[in-house]
């Protein structure tokens, strides 16, 4: 695969480091660390009284972990999630994801970052209502320049992957919850990321379906996709490579 760039201002670039190629859709390497958080610390203020949602976080992934990360409310679950995505900026330390120091990449590049390093799962799905389960997948890519009949075939061969490929003209209201969540899964992959960030992927879910997504993230675990996913269910957790416990924004690894 040809190394991929990052557009900066005018002509620079930032470069991503060279992936191998894998006949896989979903792709596959061998096991390496693909992230490590460093003393990651977010302070919020009410007024003048610091809020510490998180404290010192220190973590490493390896490449194709399926880690889950558990704690009550306002344990700093999200926020974690939040700071990796660089949805939120850390008040201190570092997140380094697949070679690149994501905190301090300048702010008018994360849009671009988020795009080509990090998928997304939400517990809501966010999908388009008008579009059809391959447009969606293949809106994701539109901004990543890729052609649209590249857009195209990867949408398809990725809903192909996860079962929908029956499913490719139905628009989300056509679709159980598990397959509107395998679409979302699809089009969090369709970028090729770094890591997938999933917040409570399987909260309003059946059990019948959160087993059907969870099996979903171990197939995609084992072909090398690396993912990190906070919830509440402890069925999930225990289906996890391995468990992060948060209480009072200080982390523990099981």
């Amino acid at each position: 695969m040809p190394k991929m760039e990052i557009e900066r201002e005018g002509n620079k670039k930032l470069d991503k480091p060279e992936r191998k190629e894998d006949k896989s859709v979903l792709g596959h390497e061998g096991q390496k660390n693909i992230m490590k958080v460093e003393n990651l610390s977010k302070t919020y203020y009410q007024g003048k009284i610091p809020v510490h949602a998180l404290r010192c976080a220190c973590i490493t992934v390896r490449k194709g972990e399926l880690l889950a990360i558990m704690g009550p409310s306002g344990s700093g679950k999200s926020t974690l999630l939040a700071l990796i995505g660089t949805l939120e900026k850390a008040t201190d330390g570092k997140v380094i994801l697949d070679g690149t120091d994501l905190t301090t990449v300048p702010e008018k590049l994360l849009p671009s970052v988020r795009r080509e390093k990090i998928g997304f799962i939400f517990q809501h799905y966010n999908l388009i209502p008008t579009l059809s389960a391959l447009e969606n997948v293949e809106l994701s890519m539109r901004f990543s320049r890729i052609p649209k009949k590249e857009r195209e075939e990867r949408a398809t061969a990725l809903l192909e992957e996860l079962g929908l490929g029956d499913r490719l003209s139905h628009k989300p209201s056509e679709l159980s919850g598990g397959e509107q969540q395998r679409v979302s899964i699809a089009r969090a992959l369709a970028n090729k990321p770094a890591v997938i960030l999933a917040d409570e992927p399987t909260g309003e879910v059946d059990s019948k379906t959160r087993d059907s997504i969870i099996r979903v993230f171990k197939e995609l675990s084992e072909k090398g996709q690396t993912i990190l996913v906070v919830t509440h269910d402890p069925e999930v957790a225990k289906e996890c490579s391995r468990l992060l416990r948060i209480t009072d924004g200080v982390i523990k690894d099981d």
